[in-house]
């Protein structure tokens, strides 16, 4: 028994050791079965990538939603199984959000549109951003990455304010109580940023009554940079009203942070336009925004001067509103704003300036008396006479009138003859009258059309001779027309009269006043109506030379 099991073990050994031997010389022989993977290859297709954003200005702004496009396509014989769109940015990326994402499965010969969102924050900053993006496959059979290079833009944040307006009485120039009168009010975004969710909200007080209903409150969708929006109300006051009243108008925008309300303020008795100005809303390029308005820049930043002309007497007439005849655009603007200057820029006593608005002849008679008075009694004084209005000539003579607003262009004898006026002044005991005479004589309306519908044409006036210490300034010559300048809400030669005592704060002598006014409303005329208005400054005899040193102060 021992022997059998002996002779088992040696057995057992001896073929362990035969194979052993075996395997070290002969290949094994066992199969390795394995799974064949067929790829799926992508590739970008050519001119499909691309960047999109919001305004179209090709620039990430700060809160503005962006995308990158691209296409692949599966060009393998194998499905795509666990791709990923993968982007990445560096540079200035303060502030800017991207995020990677799953694509399902992509098949063979399949085009895959993909979209990368880019979102941004208020903490975005100006620079350039570089964004790299691909699409990867588990395999290695990704596409390519592609660079773009976008610029990126900080927050622009808007400015949503009240930047004008404007009170617009009856024919009397005077707001009343009792009297329909109508409010004009401007909004603008005066900043570079897009205004969004706007809401303009005005109340009436106690006793100021809409003709329109209750308070209103408008939604206002966006404001773009620049763009101006106009609300007018027609209002009225009853007897209980306040002589002054706060209309309060409160705004807001999509942040709650950059519209800025406002209060207007009504004074009974004020003087207020009788015209009503259309403003078209519009938008200026990114650099140039300017502030919109309903009154002219001339009528705003008046400088104020502490020289006291103390014997300088000024008589302003100021005629728009005409009994017989059409009006004169902006003529009570032109007045109202040549007293301001009076009182302020050339530094002439508030009693010493006597106005009148829309006068008719036996005002303008009795205020030429009462400057006649007071030159009479102040030792060197001076005078300036400022006139805005009509003015026709006499068809068989030639001769120039000035017309009050309850005269006829019919009957010359309710009008005040040129001469006459230049007679009076001249005998006045004055050291210097200066006249500004906004107004033409040839018979033409400011602007368009004649005074007198059945005169067909201009003729051409006789521009009268000032006399003893006179000197005037003329609007236009012969048969032109004084043009209006509806942008700024005077008439032409008006605006450039008080632009240049502006800019000059009112130290400018008259020859250089009026080298400016003819210059300026030369061009401006060619290029408001591509017709001549040529301004002329003529000075009397006795002082032919001496008056180009005269100074308005």
């Amino acid at each position: 028994m021992m022997r059998k099991i002996y002779i088992l073990i040696v057995c057992t050994f001896w073929a362990m050791n035969f194979f052993a031997q075996q395997s070290a010389v002969t290949p094994k022989r066992f199969f390795n079965i394995q799974k064949v993977v067929i790829p799926a290859i992508l590739q970008v297709e050519e001119g499909s990538v691309y960047f999109e954003d919001a305004d179209g200005n090709q620039t990430i702004n700060a809160q503005e939603v962006c995308y990158i496009h691209m296409k692949v396509k599966n060009v393998g014989r194998g499905d795509g199984y666990g791709c990923q769109a993968v982007i990445r940015a560096e540079g200035t990326v303060s502030g800017i959000s991207t995020s990677n994402q799953s694509l399902s499965v992509i098949k063979p010969g399949e085009v895959r549109a993909i979209k990368f969102p880019i979102t941004t924050s208020m903490l975005t900053k100006n620079g350039e951003a570089s964004f790299m993006v691909q699409v990867t496959e588990p395999n290695g059979f990704g596409t390519e990455e592609q660079t773009l290079v976008i610029a990126t833009h900080e927050f622009d944040a808007p400015n949503v304010q009240i930047v004008s307006y404007k009170i617009l009485g009856n024919a009397s120039g005077v707001l009343k109580k009792r009297d329909i009168f109508a409010l004009q009010v401007m909004l603008q975004n005066t900043s570079h940023g897009k205004a969004e969710e706007v809401r303009f909200d005005i109340h009436f007080p106690e006793h100021i009554s809409w003709m329109g209903g209750d308070d209103q409150r408008i939604d206002i969708s966006t404001l773009e940079p620049g763009e101006t929006k106009i609300f007018q109300y027609e209002l009225a006051a009853s007897t209980n009203a306040a002589d002054v009243v706060n209309i309060p108008i409160h705004l807001s925008e999509k942040y709650g942070k950059y519209a800025k309300g406002t209060e207007i303020v009504l004074r009974f008795g004020q003087t207020v336009s009788g015209k009503n100005i259309v403003v078209e809303s519009h938008q200026q390029e990114y650099q140039e925004i300017r502030k919109g308005s309903l009154i002219s820049d001339v009528d705003e930043n008046i400088p104020v001067t502490s020289v006291k002309n103390s014997n300088t007497f000024a008589l302003i007439i100021a005629n728009e509103n005409y009994n017989s005849v059409g009006s004169v655009p902006y003529a009570l603007n032109d007045g109202s704003i040549f007293k301001k200057y009076c009182e302020q820029t050339l530094g002439i006593e508030s009693k010493k300036i006597h106005y009148l608005p829309n006068a008719t002849g036996n005002q303008i008679k009795t205020e030429i008396n009462w400057l006649q008075n007071v030159l009479g009694v102040f030792e060197n004084a001076r005078a300036i006479i400022y006139y805005a209005g009509h003015g026709l000539p006499d068809e068989s003579n030639r001769t120039s009138y000035m017309m009050p607003v309850d005269a006829s262009p019919r009957d010359l004898t309710t009008c005040y003859k040129l001469d006459d006026l230049y007679s009076l002044l001249g005998n006045m005991p004055a050291s210097q009258v200066i006249l500004f005479m906004d107004a033409c004589f040839s018979g033409s309306n400011r602007g368009e059309g004649m005074i007198v519908s059945a005169r067909g044409v201009a003729l051409k006036a006789k521009a009268g001779q000032p006399q003893g210490n006179m000197l005037v300034f003329s609007a236009a010559q012969g048969n032109e027309t004084a043009y209006p300048y509806a942008e700024q809400q005077h008439g032409l030669f008006t605006y450039f009269l008080l632009k240049k005592l502006q800019e000059t704060r009112g130290d400018v002598t008259c020859e250089e006043l009026g080298d400016y006014i003819k210059t300026k409303v030369q061009q401006q005329s060619i290029l408001e109506s591509n017709k001549s208005q040529t301004p002329c400054v003529t000075p009397a005899v006795d002082v032919a030379t001496e008056w180009r040193t005269w100074k308005l102060r």
